[in-house]
């Protein structure tokens, strides 16, 4: 992206006005995700879903900064499906809704008479929804394991915390960018210090909370070091290309719902298989 792309021109810290905002609609949807997820499964569902699907309606609205059109309808519709199975199902109606969407996205595209462009509408919308409703479906398989709802909070502090830890320590230590074309104000060290943060977090804390011992604990922690910064960088990297500094404005002093869990949508497949792989 060219110099002074939007995302380059975002201040590195909060403006004196937007951290308020911040702080506000961070409590608010800790309040939203505390109040829903331990103590009603449907609840919890409508909540995720919801986000799910909105964060999904942003990037496809995104798209059209490089005039891609994505069938939004037939994504939206899709990504319902996909939420709806992990609900009344399992891991299993979840990858077998998404093979039977792949073949409805073609039949649509098929039956379209205009039938223009398919090859590229047909990528982005099946992009949509392996990115965001794919992923994020997982917070409902999650929730559903034994012990799910601490499982669930485990997951999402561990990758809060490795946010603030990296944001923290970069902001204090940081040098080396860690990905500069990408997101130039991430740092190795913000990200080194978020790693060794988040293993010392899990190993102390983690063993208190069932069922995690401290071997699970320490797995969940590394998946939350690899899969936490991805997320985020991949999210970057198509702001960067479809020339945006935020995927939308819903939250206020946050930006839109996919800048918020983008890196939750990478850390939840991994971290339900691996909490799997240590409970089963």
């Amino acid at each position: 992206m060219p110099e002074g792309s939007p995302e380059e021109a975002e201040p590195s810290k909060p403006s004196g006005l937007r951290l308020p905002s911040r702080i506000v609609t961070g409590l608010l949807l800790a309040g939203l995700v505390f109040g829903t997820l331990f103590t009603s499964r449907v609840a919890w569902f409508v909540v995720v879903s919801t986000a799910v699907l909105l964060a999904q309606h942003e990037l496809y609205r995104a798209f059209t900064h490089r005039a891609l059109r994505p069938a939004w309808k037939l994504g939206g519709a899709i990504g319902a499906a996909l939420l709806a199975s992990a609900f009344a199902g399992s891991s299993t109606a979840l990858t077998f809704a998404l093979s039977v969407s792949v073949a409805a996205a073609l039949l649509w595209f098929l039956a379209d008479p205009e039938r223009s462009e398919v090859s590229e509408r047909l990528s982005t919308t099946l992009f949509g929804v392996l990115y965001v409703p794919f992923l994020g479906a997982h917070f409902v398989l999650l929730r559903d394991l034994e012990h799910g709802p601490a499982i669930t909070i485990a997951v999402i502090g561990l990758t809060a915390f490795y946010d603030i830890a990296a944001f923290t320590t970069g902001s204090l230590a940081g040098r080396r960018p860690f990905a500069p074309s990408v997101s130039p104000r991430k740092t190795i060290e913000g990200a080194a210090g978020a790693t060794v943060f988040i293993f010392v977090l899990a190993l102390f804390v983690g063993p208190f909370i069932e069922p995690f011992t401290a071997a699970s604990a320490a797995a969940l922690a590394a998946v939350v070091a690899v899969a936490a910064p991805l997320g985020d960088l991949a999210e970057s990297l198509l702001k960067r290309d479809l020339g945006i500094k935020d995927m939308g404005g819903i939250l206020p002093g946050h930006g839109g719902l996919l800048d918020r869990i983008d890196a939750l949508l990478y850390v939840a497949a991994p971290a339900y298989w691996v909490v799997r792989a240590f409970t089963a």
